[in-house]
Parts: structure tokens; sequence; C-alpha cells
């Protein structure tokens, strides 16, 4: 199951992420693959998701792609246990990834595109694949890699997680944050 889980609108790619979906349906490699999609959706982007499910009625893939809209804090946690890999193909160069941080919190490795914080988050973290931004092919393809591999899943699974954990936790960020007001206190008492 692949996943997607962030504000549902145009600048962050779900259109992207189901094209990708349906290249890997009809290549017939996947069997019971599944597409999930969850988050906010607001009525200003209902011809947005109306148009995604024409597209994925066009291709015969309604019964493998699921759009669920907006979830509570312990559906979030669910929906992330029940996904293989996730995705969040914006088109804008997101600044911050949350997202991407709370699916490789749960073990689910991620493929980006190369493009805004998810460079940084990924090589930060070794828990996902990079792909060429707004280009759905490469989306595919690198879906299908980690897809076909198993182990590297696990491998990214262990690896993103365990760091998510180590580096990027509140405590930690309160901590880093404590630390630079000290050196900046330091500096003025100068």
């Amino acid at each position: 199951t692949i996943g997607y889980l962030a504000r549902i609108s145009p600048e962050k790619g779900l259109h992207l992420l189901v094209e990708a979906f349906i290249r890997l349906h009809k290549s017939g490699q996947f069997p019971g693959l599944r597409l999930k999609a969850a988050g906010y959706l607001s009525r200003a982007h209902a011809s947005y998701v109306e148009e995604i499910n024409h597209r994925v009625k066009q291709a015969g893939v309604e019964e493998q792609v699921e759009i669920i809209g907006t979830v509570d804090r312990q559906q979030k946690l669910d929906f992330l246990q029940s996904l293989d890999l996730f995705s969040v193909p914006t088109i804008y160069r997101d600044p911050k990834g949350l997202p991407v941080l709370e699916a490789l919190a749960s073990g689910v490795p991620v493929v980006q595109p190369d493009h805004g914080a998810f460079p940084e988050l990924v090589s930060a973290t070794g828990g996902g694949l990079l792909h060429k931004p707004e280009d759905p092919v490469d989306l595919s393809e690198k879906l299908a890699t980690l897809l076909h591999d198993a182990a590297r899943r696990r491998a990214l699974n262990q690896r993103g997680r365990t760091a998510v954990h180590s580096h990027f936790s509140a405590e930690r960020m309160a901590e880093e944050t404590i630390q630079v007001y000290q050196q900046v206190a330091q500096v003025s008492q100068r």
C-alpha cells in the first residue's frame, strides 16, 4: 500500500501520485497494490478531487484507490501503520516536510521530490528515495524499485525510524534550541 497524508490540493501533488500509481497498476507487476490518501480537503479543492476520481475511474483503478479525507490523531497513526511506502510529491518547494517526518517516525519509507526540504530530510534520515519533481514516470520508477525490494524497504524503514526518533524528537529539538539561546546569551554578555 502506497500512502499520501497531507492537505489534498494541487500543490501537494496527489494527482502526480495517482498517475504514478496508475502506471504501476498497468505494469501488472504489483497485484493487490493499493493507494490510500488522507488529509484535509477544503471546498475550494472539491473539483480537484473530482478530477482525480474521474482519472481513477477512467483508468479502472477505483477499487484500488481510496481517498479518506480528514483523519484525527489516532486515525493518522493507524493510517501510517497500514502503509508500505509514503509519498507527497509536492509541486512546490516545501520548506518543512512534516508529513515525511511523521511517516518515517512510523517506519514507512518515503519517495519524495528532489526539492525543498526533502533532499535534506532524506539525507539526514536515510529513510527514502528522491524523484524528479513533477515527473510521475520517475516517481513510479522509484516506487517500483522499493516495491520490488522488501529487504531495502525494511532497511529504509529502520534507518528512517531510528534517525527521526534520535535527531528529530521534540525533546532533541528543544535541547538544541536551548543551546542556541545559551550561545547567544554568552556572546551578548561579552
